[in-house]
């Protein structure tokens, strides 16, 4: 009897340790989307004061990764887009940010 006491006090435990987990890992999920939408304003504006060509690629990328931790974000509250569909999209998303930034690295004006 006591054994069994004892689990449901630790797995009442855990279970509010999870939740709690959970809950920062939202936190900075949501904060991540919002520094990248930042950054992506940012790039933009700089991109409008120089017209330097190479920073439509980190706007690109900027983009992609604002959409990318928004659907991971919207896949971890809402338990109806926790689909395979919805994990192809988010690491198709991770293979075009890589491919974008390899391409920005190639494409950079050599002095």
């Amino acid at each position: 009897m006591i054994i069994v006491d004892l689990m449901s006090v630790f797995m009442a435990s855990y279970s509010v340790l999870v939740m709690e987990l959970e809950r920062v890992d939202n936190i900075i999920s949501a904060s991540i989307v919002i520094f990248s939408v930042l950054l992506l304003v940012l790039s933009v504006s700089g991109y409008r004061k120089t017209r330097i060509r190479l920073t439509i690629y980190a706007i690109i990328i900027f983009a992609l990764f604002a959409i990318q931790q928004f659907l991971d974000l919207s896949d971890d509250i809402f338990a109806i887009l926790d689909t395979p569909i919805t994990d192809i999209v988010i690491h198709s998303l991770t293979l075009c940010i890589l491919v974008i930034f390899f391409l920005a690295i190639v494409k950079a004006p050599t002095k």
